[in-house]
């Protein structure tokens, strides 16, 4: 571990098709255009990460991350994998605006050292903590029925705190929200 450095960063565009499209006031996704990096060490050993630049609600599309990635990566090779923070103090640097490229990286950096030496992520962040954690789902911006349906069936998985998206129509989007409520026990 103490010699180990980065040999290798690998990156590619992958498309994932949402379940439903997905809309916020600035425009509608029906398919993630994501990127998948992989960082390879010296001895073998990857780290993955994954860029999901979404351009209606920040400053990068796939294409700036594409390129990030391809600026950054030279600049990585040969650094010791212990680095990472040194690393990603230098990722915010050279690419202030490009968030979801740093963020690839630095998981794909953090994966692999985890892997090089056999800490468990969840170990690195701070050990064992088996408290349940309550996370939401986020509704887009959709007919009321389709609002309706979409929750019910992220409801029936369990579900309970939910984020809707809004801002086209503000009296449909009291209506959806008034209706949510009404329809579904429990939800915040």
């Amino acid at each position: 571990m103490k010699n180990d450095h980065i040999e290798d960063v690998t990156f590619w565009p992958i498309d994932i098709p949402t379940t439903d499209p997905f809309a916020v006031a600035t425009g509608t996704r029906a398919v993630a255009e994501n990127v998948f990096v992989r960082v390879t060490l010296n001895n073998g050993t990857e780290g993955f990460g994954e860029a999901a630049p979404f351009p209606e609600v920040g400053t990068e599309d796939r294409a700036s991350c594409l390129q990030a990635l391809a600026d950054l990566a030279p600049s990585l090779l040969g650094r010791p994998i212990q680095d990472y923070q040194e690393i990603s103090r230098h990722l915010a640097k050279r690419v202030p605006s490009q968030p979801a490229a740093r963020c690839s990286i630095e998981t794909a950096l953090l994966d692999a050292y985890c892997r090089a030496t056999a800490i468990p992520l969840w170990q690195f962040w701070g050990g064992a903590d088996v408290h349940p954690r309550v996370t939401d789902i986020t509704i887009p911006i959709a007919t009321l029925e389709k609002t309706l349906s979409l929750a019910q069936d992220w409801y029936a998985r369990g579900f309970r705190l939910f984020k809707m998206k809004v801002g086209k129509d503000v009296d449909a989007d009291v209506r959806r929200l008034e209706a949510l409520h009404k329809a579904l026990a429990g939800i915040a």
